[in-house]
């Protein structure tokens, strides 16, 4: 006999069997190798991304208009659950997903031909439009398959798979530039995007039906959001105001001869090492102290952002204390990213209904788009007319950041 409970508004029938949550599970892991085998071309490619507008001859504006991919891709985003919230289908989520992982798949083998840095540029703004088109409704399925484990540890989860081929895919990038150069880099990357569309075709023919799409109403609504929501998108905006943007590091690190292309996406990889192995501890505590854990946010960027800023001054400490600064910045670094891809996605799953997951996801998608695309322009600039303001503006947004965060 079938036995229904009433959660979060929609109906979740239990009595299924075991081979049920193991579909959900088999569900829940494809979802992780879906973004294992994209992050491994995209991650790969935006390793070198400011390097490569350098190598192309671009100035150090262009290094911003690269990173402006995050605010088209975020404004997307938006839209993406704007319209899926509206047409509340299964199909439209999936659809959206599949779509997504293409046009990544498509764009970056793509810069192998790109002959000028308007091109390579171009190149990178579309392959944020796939992510702006995927990442929400992808949000919103992952939601619904992880919370049987806990947000906070199935987004955690989720995030160490990412990262896996976040590490797999810079290091891969800096291998072939080493060997080959930049050209044969991009183009080994074809092979894991074909992968990741195959494996979310495969994912939707497992679960093509999702309860809190398909129980909910069609229409787009900002009511009900609530206003822990909004001081959380304020903290948003102030976060990514200060989160310096990795095309504006990887560009400058060129610019000032501070590390080889190789080196620069060795730094890279750190970076996402490091995000992945602090994804599930972060989850984990945040499904201990809920909120409070966003502090690490604003604190590890801080940290991250002061070593690169006075990076052309610690050079001439010799290369050894170059590299160890390096590293660090880009260790502290990936720990935000970490908690920008684990815990603030939960934090939306808890402070919103499934009803409103997908357009508040898309509300944080524009939100953190726009800000982080104005903090990369902001640091194009300021860095190249003096470190303390950038020490300033760095500290000023982060600390607002904090403090928004403990009105949450």
């Amino acid at each position: 006999m079938l036995k229904t409970a009433k959660l979060n508004n929609y109906t979740v029938v239990h009595g299924w069997g075991d081979r049920m949550s193991k579909r959900v599970l088999i569900v829940f892991i494809l979802l992780g190798l879906v973004s294992l085998t994209a992050d491994i071309v995209y991650e790969g490619a935006r390793s070198v991304g400011g390097a490569y507008v350098k190598e192309l001859e671009g100035p150090p504006v262009a290094s911003a208009i690269a990173s402006a991919g995050d605010f088209l891709g975020y404004g997307l985003r938006f839209a993406s659950a704007a319209i899926a919230s509206y047409l509340a289908s299964s199909a439209t989520f999936w659809g959206f997903t599949a779509l997504g992982y293409a046009i990544t798949a498509t764009a970056i083998p793509l810069l192998s031909y790109a002959g000028s840095w308007q091109t390579a540029t171009a190149l990178y703004l579309a392959e944020r439009v796939g992510k702006g088109l995927r990442a929400p409704v992808r949000d919103v399925i992952l939601a619904e398959v992880s919370e049987g484990i806990g947000r906070g540890k199935g987004f955690g989860i989720h995030e160490l798979m990412d990262q896996l081929g976040a590490v797999a895919g810079p290091l891969l990038v800096a291998a072939m530039i080493s060997l080959y150069g930049f050209k044969a880099a991009f183009l080994v990357l074809l092979a894991p995007g074909v992968a990741s569309i195959a494996l979310v075709i495969v994912t939707a023919l497992l679960y093509p039906h999702l309860k809190s799409v398909e129980l909910s109403k069609p229409k787009i609504s900002f009511r009900g959001l609530g206003r822990g929501f909004y001081i959380f998108i304020l903290a948003t905006v102030f976060l990514s105001l200060g989160y310096v943007h990795w095309m504006n590091i990887s560009y400058f690190l060129k610019h000032w001869n501070a590390l080889r292309d190789a080196e620069i996406a060795l730094a890279y990889t750190v970076a996402m090492l490091t995000d992945a192995i602090v994804a599930v501890p972060i989850g984990a505590l945040y499904d201990k102290v809920k909120f409070k854990a966003l502090y690490l946010a604003p604190v590890t960027a801080l940290l991250a952002t002061l070593p690169f800023v006075y990076t052309p001054s610690i050079a001439s400490l010799g290369g050894v204390a170059l590299r160890a600064a390096v590293y660090t910045m880009a260790g502290l670094w990936g720990i935000t990213m970490g908690c920008f891809e684990t815990i603030m996605r939960a934090s939306i799953a808890d402070i919103l209904p499934p009803e409103k997951r997908a357009i508040g996801y898309g509300v944080y998608g524009l939100v953190y788009g726009v800000t982080w695309t104005l903090g990369s322009f902001s640091y194009a600039y300021i860095l190249t007319v003096s470190q303390h303001i950038a020490t300033v503006y760095a500290i000023s947004t982060l600390i607002l950041s904090a403090i928004l965060i403990s009105r949450i």
